[in-house]
Protein backbone atom coordinates (compact mmCIF):
# COMPACT_ATOMS: atom_id res chain seq x y z
CA UNK A 1 0.00 0.00 0.00
CA UNK A 2 1.38 3.20 -0.86
CA UNK A 3 0.84 6.52 1.12
CA UNK A 4 2.21 9.50 1.06
CA UNK A 5 3.67 11.04 4.42
CA UNK A 6 4.06 15.15 5.41
CA UNK A 7 6.96 16.23 6.49
CA UNK A 8 8.38 19.69 7.75
CA UNK A 9 11.19 21.25 6.45
CA UNK A 10 13.19 23.63 8.75
CA UNK A 11 15.66 25.62 6.37
CA UNK A 12 18.10 28.14 7.43
CA UNK A 13 17.32 31.32 4.89
CA UNK A 14 19.98 30.94 2.71
CA UNK A 15 18.99 27.66 2.33
CA UNK A 16 14.92 28.29 1.52
CA UNK A 17 16.51 31.00 -0.95
CA UNK A 18 18.11 28.28 -2.69
CA UNK A 19 15.24 25.86 -2.32
CA UNK A 20 12.89 28.64 -3.96
CA UNK A 21 15.18 29.34 -6.48
CA UNK A 22 15.54 25.61 -8.13
CA UNK A 23 11.44 25.35 -7.87
CA UNK A 24 11.18 28.64 -9.26
CA UNK A 25 13.39 27.54 -12.64
CA UNK A 26 12.24 24.25 -12.38
CA UNK A 27 8.85 25.60 -13.28
CA UNK A 28 10.20 27.96 -15.26
CA UNK A 29 11.65 24.92 -17.99
CA UNK A 30 8.62 23.03 -17.47
CA UNK A 31 6.12 25.96 -18.70
CA UNK A 32 8.70 26.45 -21.65
CA UNK A 33 8.65 22.70 -21.94
CA UNK A 34 5.04 22.22 -22.26
CA UNK A 35 4.56 25.25 -24.85
CA UNK A 36 6.89 23.23 -27.12
CA UNK A 37 4.84 19.59 -26.22
CA UNK A 38 1.72 21.36 -27.14
CA UNK A 39 2.77 23.05 -29.86
CA UNK A 40 3.81 19.84 -31.35
CA UNK A 41 1.26 17.72 -29.98
CA UNK A 42 3.70 15.23 -28.15
CA UNK A 43 3.69 13.74 -25.34
CA UNK A 44 6.32 11.10 -26.39
CA UNK A 45 8.98 10.96 -23.13
CA UNK A 46 12.00 10.03 -25.72
CA UNK A 47 11.25 12.38 -28.18
CA UNK A 48 11.17 15.45 -25.85
CA UNK A 49 14.28 14.30 -24.35
CA UNK A 50 15.70 13.90 -27.85
CA UNK A 51 14.57 17.56 -28.85
CA UNK A 52 14.73 19.06 -25.56
CA UNK A 53 16.87 17.58 -23.29
CA UNK A 54 19.74 19.70 -23.77
CA UNK A 55 18.13 23.17 -24.26
CA UNK A 56 17.02 22.59 -20.94
CA UNK A 57 20.57 22.08 -19.55
CA UNK A 58 21.24 25.20 -21.08
CA UNK A 59 19.01 28.10 -20.96
CA UNK A 60 18.13 26.53 -17.43
CA UNK A 61 20.70 25.42 -15.67
CA UNK A 62 19.34 22.33 -14.88
CA UNK A 63 21.12 19.39 -13.70
CA UNK A 64 20.81 16.05 -15.62
CA UNK A 65 18.67 14.68 -13.45
CA UNK A 66 16.32 17.58 -12.96
CA UNK A 67 16.22 18.04 -16.74
CA UNK A 68 14.75 14.20 -17.01
CA UNK A 69 12.30 14.90 -14.26
CA UNK A 70 10.74 17.80 -15.90
CA UNK A 71 10.45 16.21 -19.16
CA UNK A 72 8.55 13.40 -16.95
CA UNK A 73 6.29 15.98 -15.17
CA UNK A 74 5.46 17.80 -18.35
CA UNK A 75 4.60 14.36 -20.09
CA UNK A 76 2.50 13.22 -17.18
CA UNK A 77 0.33 16.38 -17.29
CA UNK A 78 0.17 16.88 -21.18
CA UNK A 79 -1.10 13.56 -21.67
CA UNK A 80 -3.69 13.74 -19.53
CA UNK A 81 -5.23 16.47 -22.11
CA UNK A 82 -3.83 17.27 -25.10
CA UNK A 83 -6.53 19.64 -25.70
CA UNK A 84 -4.88 22.61 -23.61
CA UNK A 85 -1.57 23.78 -22.56
CA UNK A 86 -0.49 22.29 -19.35
CA UNK A 87 0.47 25.25 -17.16
CA UNK A 88 3.37 25.43 -14.30
CA UNK A 89 2.62 28.06 -11.33
CA UNK A 90 6.37 29.30 -10.10
CA UNK A 91 5.78 27.92 -6.63
CA UNK A 92 4.50 24.19 -7.99
CA UNK A 93 5.92 21.54 -6.32
CA UNK A 94 8.85 19.59 -7.72
CA UNK A 95 9.50 16.05 -8.38
CA UNK A 96 12.34 14.45 -6.27
CA UNK A 97 13.68 10.89 -6.92
CA UNK A 98 16.25 9.15 -5.06
CA UNK A 99 18.91 10.98 -7.38
CA UNK A 100 17.96 14.04 -6.69
CA UNK A 101 18.20 13.36 -2.67
CA UNK A 102 18.91 11.32 0.22
CA UNK A 103 17.77 10.64 3.83
CA UNK A 104 20.18 11.77 6.56
CA UNK A 105 18.38 9.84 9.12
CA UNK A 106 14.57 11.05 10.45
CA UNK A 107 15.67 14.73 10.60
CA UNK A 108 17.49 15.73 7.77
CA UNK A 109 17.35 15.40 4.19
CA UNK A 110 19.88 16.34 1.60
CA UNK A 111 18.17 18.17 -1.30
CA UNK A 112 19.94 19.30 -4.41
CA UNK A 113 19.86 22.33 -5.66
CA UNK A 114 20.61 25.06 -8.41
CA UNK A 115 23.97 25.53 -6.09
CA UNK A 116 24.65 21.91 -5.58
CA UNK A 117 22.88 19.96 -2.46
CA UNK A 118 22.10 21.36 0.78
CA UNK A 119 21.29 19.44 3.91
CA UNK A 120 18.20 20.74 5.32
CA UNK A 121 16.71 19.49 8.77
CA UNK A 122 13.72 18.14 8.75
CA UNK A 123 10.94 17.49 11.55
CA UNK A 124 7.76 14.79 11.44
CA UNK A 125 4.62 13.62 13.67
CA UNK A 126 4.70 10.13 14.97
CA UNK A 127 2.67 8.96 12.63
CA UNK A 128 5.16 9.55 9.82
CA UNK A 129 8.18 8.33 12.16
CA UNK A 130 6.63 4.36 12.22
CA UNK A 131 5.53 4.74 8.49
CA UNK A 132 9.30 6.30 7.59
CA UNK A 133 11.36 3.08 7.30
CA UNK A 134 9.10 1.67 4.82
CA UNK A 135 10.90 1.71 0.72
CA UNK A 136 10.56 5.18 -0.35
CA UNK A 137 9.46 6.78 -3.22
CA UNK A 138 9.76 9.69 -5.39
CA UNK A 139 9.50 13.11 -3.53
CA UNK A 140 7.50 16.24 -3.89
CA UNK A 141 9.07 19.42 -2.44
CA UNK A 142 6.48 21.80 -1.46
CA UNK A 143 6.59 25.48 -1.06
CA UNK A 144 3.33 26.86 1.10
CA UNK A 145 3.65 30.50 0.14
CA UNK A 146 1.11 32.49 2.57
CA UNK A 147 3.56 31.11 5.53
CA UNK A 148 6.71 30.68 4.01
CA UNK A 149 6.71 26.95 4.92
CA UNK A 150 8.12 24.00 3.48
CA UNK A 151 7.71 20.45 2.98
CA UNK A 152 8.61 17.52 1.70
CA UNK A 153 5.93 14.93 0.71
CA UNK A 154 7.50 11.44 1.31
CA UNK A 155 5.73 8.28 -0.83
CA UNK A 156 6.44 4.93 1.26
CA UNK A 157 5.44 1.60 0.32
CA UNK A 158 4.02 -0.20 3.63
CA UNK A 159 2.47 -3.57 4.11
CA UNK A 160 -1.06 -4.04 2.94
CA UNK A 161 -2.83 -4.97 6.63
CA UNK A 162 -3.14 -3.37 9.33
CA UNK A 163 -1.21 -3.42 12.33
CA UNK A 164 -4.36 -2.64 14.68
CA UNK A 165 -7.05 -5.11 15.62
CA UNK A 166 -10.36 -3.50 16.44
CA UNK A 167 -12.38 -4.36 19.10
CA UNK A 168 -15.76 -3.66 19.86
CA UNK A 169 -16.22 -3.64 16.18
CA UNK A 170 -18.13 -6.04 13.50
CA UNK A 171 -17.96 -6.26 9.58
CA UNK A 172 -20.92 -6.49 7.57
CA UNK A 173 -21.31 -7.46 4.30
CA UNK A 174 -24.24 -6.32 2.62
CA UNK A 175 -25.90 -7.99 -0.12
CA UNK A 176 -28.30 -9.02 -2.29
CA UNK A 177 -29.79 -12.35 -1.92
CA UNK A 178 -28.97 -12.24 1.61
CA UNK A 179 -29.77 -8.88 3.37
CA UNK A 180 -26.42 -9.45 5.51
CA UNK A 181 -23.61 -11.34 6.59
CA UNK A 182 -21.40 -10.52 9.29
CA UNK A 183 -17.92 -11.52 10.18
CA UNK A 184 -19.05 -14.05 12.77
CA UNK A 185 -20.81 -16.15 9.64
CA UNK A 186 -24.26 -15.48 10.56
CA UNK A 187 -26.12 -14.67 7.85
CA UNK A 188 -29.47 -12.59 8.13
CA UNK A 189 -31.92 -13.58 5.21
CA UNK A 190 -35.04 -11.82 3.66
CA UNK A 191 -36.93 -14.71 5.08
CA UNK A 192 -35.92 -14.12 9.19
CA UNK A 193 -36.91 -10.29 8.16
CA UNK A 194 -39.82 -10.59 6.71
CA UNK A 195 -41.27 -12.16 9.30
CA UNK A 196 -40.36 -9.68 11.70
CA UNK A 197 -41.53 -6.59 9.50
CA UNK A 198 -45.07 -8.42 9.00
CA UNK A 199 -45.00 -9.26 13.15
CA UNK A 200 -44.39 -5.01 13.66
Amino acid sequence: MILTLQTQLMPSPEQAEKLLATIERFNEAAEWLAEKAFEEHSANKVYLQQEYYYDLREKFALSSQMAMRCIAVVCGAYSRNKSIQPRFRPHAAVPYDRRLMGFKGLDRVSLLTLEGRVIVPMVMGQYQQDRFNAKHGECDLVYRKKDNKWFLLVTVDVPGHSANDPHGFIGVDLGVVNIATDRDGDVYTKTKTEKVRRKR
